[in-house]
């Protein structure tokens, strides 16, 4: 199953997301998130948060549609988008793709890239996904694929990163070891349709992007 979060983020071009759409079969709203699902045209299955974001309109449509609502209180110890991946996990599914979760509040931009390690310890592939960027984390190795206008970086998220190996980039490393804080890995280019990352220990964040 794949399983998508729409958070209360940025979204400008909405047809950017057509083709991420149709291959959902679950798919959560958080909270403000629902005005980003009046624009696509497309109903939920749940919407979850404390609803202190959501427009009333977008409430009471979404209502009338008999989408489940799961409320939280407004005082807890979990973002609305942690509840959503809380609840994604509980799916089992294979994927889960973030849209809407980057934003103006940096606080909770990086809490929802923190939020891949759920995914992470339960070995289901996550990614966020903007009009310009993909991010994901990974500890062992990926495959991923790109065009020549596209870049990927990768910067350390634990102490050191341990037998990075990159392939089929103009950049290529093997074996080496990159530290917290290095920006060795930022801005490479795919030189090939797909290029591969494996690492021995430690954590990566991959991020292909486009100008």
């Amino acid at each position: 199953m794949n399983c998508l979060i729409v958070s209360n983020g940025f979204i400008e071009d909405y047809n950017f997301y057509k083709d991420i759409l149709k291959n959902m079969d679950f798919i959560i709203c958080v909270d403000g998130g629902a005005r980003h699902l009046i624009n696509f045209g497309i109903k939920p299955n749940v919407i979850i948060g404390d609803l202190d974001s959501i427009l009333s309109k977008d409430r009471e449509f979404f209502m009338s549609q008999d989408v489940e609502f799961v409320k939280f209180p407004a005082d807890k110890d979990a973002t609305d988008t942690e509840l959503a991946t809380e609840l994604a996990l509980e799916k089992n599914p294979e994927t889960i793709t973030y849209i809407g979760v980057l934003g103006s509040r940096m606080d909770h931009t990086l809490a929802n890239i923190n939020l891949l390690k759920k995914s992470l310890d339960r070995k289901v592939k996550a990614k966020i996904v903007n009009e310009k960027n993909e991010i994901y984390l990974i500890d062992s190795e990926m495959e991923i694929e790109g065009n020549k206008n596209e870049f990927i970086s990768i910067i350390p998220v634990t102490d050191e990163v341990i037998g990075v190996t990159l392939q089929g980039l103009k950049y290529p490393l093997s074996n080496v070891r990159i530290k917290f804080g290095s920006t060795w890995g930022i801005s490479n280019e795919f030189i090939a349709k797909k290029a591969k990352i494996q690492i021995k220990k430690g954590m990566l964040l991959v991020i292909k992007s486009r100008d």
